[in-house]
């Protein structure tokens, strides 16, 4: 049997000011364009079972054309006759009960098989048995699905998790969760282990045959040089089974850094960014920039603005400034000077979300906001 293993869509996910031509957020019509690519695999390769680990929509209450886009794909596999289990993850799972389940609505469909809800359930495909334990918000109702957890004797036991074995697949983000250390004897009567919720495509060491399949588009500057895709699974008559990893295309997203810009002219930066360009196709690519211990007048100088004439055919230019601190000038501030509540709760959001500017502006935004009231 041939089994297609993919994750972390993310359909309705939007990012930056960027609209096509039919007004749609530019990423997130690249998270659209990256589903397809996956759906037109599925269709040309034909694999018995098709498995998604989770985070099939970014939020629990997606918008129309996520939820219509993604019903619309999924038709498409029903018409082939090409089955797909699906998992709830972290960013689709309800945080309160007064909120449906969104993945309800896939139920819709005759060969969705959705897994969500507080319940371990499994699903048998000939000798293939697709258990998933959905994301559980409640961690006494998650312990005791656990312990009922069993494989099914005598077959092919895959197990769907959305979650981080171990703390090193957190992703900072609200709602995750680490599996129980006290069940990951458990894993090892599955033969196969499909996880979700981290972004790159990874085989773990806790388990034989245990597989993140990664996002299938870059959502942050964490991902860049990551290839996006999803796995294939061959399974022998013997139960033996064999894992290969297919790209897909996505966006491309590039990093620039340099360090002690306080020590450079202007006009040196602008060389080593200029040849970054030479060096790079730039061409509709997101661009993260990363300007160490640069001065505040050298910021002024090499503005957004200027930035955007360096790199006209980028997609998206992302540049993170860390200010030089002039140590001398900083002892010599009287020790009763301090910043205002509202510029230091800015630098907070700043920092706790490095990688997303957008969201911090707009959260100090509105801090400023509420500490002006």
């Amino acid at each position: 049997m041939r089994i297609l293993h993919f994750s972390d869509t993310h359909l309705g996910f939007q990012a930056f000011d960027r609209v096509t031509d039919a007004g749609v957020n530019a990423r997130e019509q690249d998270v659209y364009d990256a589903f397809e690519r996956v759906v037109e695999r599925i269709l040309a390769l034909r694999p018995d079972v098709v498995i998604h680990s989770g985070d099939f929509f970014h939020r629990p209450s997606p918008s129309n054309r996520a939820l219509t886009f993604g019903l619309e794909q999924l038709r498409r596999l029903c018409d082939a006759r090409i089955p797909i289990a699906v998992l709830a993850g972290n960013h689709e799972t309800p945080k309160t009960i007064y909120n449906s389940p969104i993945l309800r609505a896939l139920r819709s469909l005759d060969c969705v098989y959705p897994i969500f809800g507080d319940a371990w359930e499994k699903f048998e495909f000939d000798r293939v048995v697709v258990h998933g334990v959905p994301h559980i918000n409640d961690n006494r109702l998650l312990h005791e699905e656990l312990e009922r957890l069993q494989p099914v004797q005598e077959k092919f036991n895959i197990l769907l998790l959305h979650t981080s074995l171990g703390k090193r697949f957190l992703m900072e983000e609200y709602g995750e969760q680490v599996f129980p250390a006290e069940f990951e004897a458990k894993l090892a009567g599955f033969q196969y282990v499909a996880l979700g919720h981290w972004h790159n495509c990874q085989k773990i060491d806790l388990h034989p045959c245990a597989w993140y399949a990664g996002s299938t588009e870059r959502l942050s500057d964490t991902e860049i040089g990551s290839e996006k895709g999803f796995l294939l699974l061959d399974i022998g008559a013997d139960g033996a089974c064999s894992v290969a990893f297919e790209p897909i295309a996505t966006r491309p997203w590039l990093r620039w850094s340099l360090d002690n810009c306080h020590e450079r002219s202007v006009a040196d930066i602008e060389l080593a960014l200029e040849a970054f360009r030479a060096g790079n196709d730039t061409r509709d690519a997101m661009i993260s920039l990363q300007f160490d211990d640069i001065r505040p007048e050298q910021t002024l100088e090499i503005s957004n603005l200027r930035l955007r004439q360096i790199f006209p055919d980028a997609f998206q230019l992302i540049p993170k400034r860390r200010t030089f601190s002039d140590r001398a000038f900083v002892r010599g501030i009287d020790a009763g000077q301090f910043d205002r509540l509202d510029k230091i709760f800015a630098d907070y959001l700043r920092s706790k979300y490095a990688a997303d500017e957008v969201t911090a502006a707009k959260l100090a935004e509105r801090a400023e906001r509420y500490f002006q009231e």
